[in-house]
């Protein structure tokens, strides 16, 4: 998803006066664009993919369970191409995707079987929060029942949580600050203005 980034105003004046922009201006965008990434990726591993959840889905937050999706959120290094600077955050963890669009997961139907625990009597022990559903038994478990089961398919519907774009858009202002000032130190280095041609 593209983001519109708002450089400052004294950026945007050294923008105007360029005719085109030159390839130190492209590479000092892309610096910026890569350190204010990391401020995304910062903002959307320690606002959107911490804690304990569930938590409700207007808060564009996915509880951690293994870390596998928060351990592989990654910024991929921003890239020139012609007068284009591509750029991007995301995950390579299979699930991200749902997650952040949402969208409906298609369940095929399964069979098998599966063990319960039963007591001294054979009878299927029942679980204390919830007396219709049985223990499920563990290999270590003797006493113990295998009954069939058929799972009918089905569809589970993911809302849109877009922890990442709603990670992206609460520091889309730093972004403009970032890659403003990269540019700026570069068309002053350019230009003499502080010392260090």
């Amino acid at each position: 998803m593209e983001q519109r980034i708002e450089m400052t105003a004294e950026a945007r004046a050294v923008l105007k006066d360029l005719q085109t922009l030159p390839e130190w201006g492209l590479a000092a965008i892309a610096r910026g664009m890569d350190k204010a990434n990391q401020v995304a990726l910062a903002n959307i591993e320690l606002k959107h993919l911490t804690g304990k959840g569930p938590f409700p889905v207007e808060d564009h937050r996915l509880g951690v369970v293994t870390n596998r999706l928060r351990g592989a959120a990654h910024a991929t290094p921003s890239t020139v191409s012609g007068n284009t600077i591509n750029s991007a955050i995301g995950d390579n963890v299979v699930y991200a995707a749902i997650h952040e669009f949402g969208g409906v997961i298609h369940k095929f139907p399964k069979a098998g079987k599966v063990r319960l625990r039963t007591n001294a009597q054979g009878e299927l022990m029942r679980q204390a929060a919830n007396a219709h559903l049985a223990v499920f038994a563990k290999s270590t478990h003797t006493r113990v029942k295998e009954v069939d089961f058929v799972a009918q398919a089905h569809d589970v519907t993911m809302p849109e949580r877009a922890p990442f774009r709603t990670g992206i858009a609460e520091v889309l202002d730093q972004y403009g600050t970032i890659v403003s000032d990269e540019f700026m130190g570069a068309w002053n280095r350019k230009n003499g203005k502080d010392g260090n041609i």
